[in-house]
């Protein structure tokens, strides 16, 4: 996964997600049920980290969840979804995620994870 930004704060991101350990989970997130996609996130990142949901750290304080549900699924939960090219990547708790607006969520490990875990 890279950053593909063009802005000048881009090289300080670059380190970000280029030091992945490739994917650790892959879930497929249903824009129209009744689940949260924070909650989905949340809840597959505790299941990758051994971690129980109530202790971690609000998925809020790193990123605007409602923005991602927008740009990536619409405002409306019958609206089409987009291509699975058009996708948001950030870091939460050491595991860096992928939205893609398919549906598709991707967990991949970095490499300062992986270390922690050894």
């Amino acid at each position: 996964m890279t950053d593909d930004s063009q802005s000048d704060g881009a090289a300080g991101d670059e380190r970000l997600f280029a030091a992945t350990s490739g994917t650790l989970t892959e879930l497929q997130y249903d824009p129209t049920s009744d689940k949260e996609l924070a909650t989905v996130i949340v809840q597959a990142v505790a299941d990758q980290t051994g971690t129980e949901t109530y202790r971690e750290s609000p998925l809020h304080d790193y990123i605007d969840i409602d923005a991602i549900e927008t740009l990536l699924f619409g405002t409306q939960p019958d609206q089409s979804i987009g291509s699975a090219s058009q996708k948001i990547t950030f870091r939460y708790r050491n595991i860096i995620v992928t939205v893609r607006a398919d549906g598709v969520i991707q967990l991949s490990g970095t490499n300062s994870s992986r270390a922690r875990k050894n």
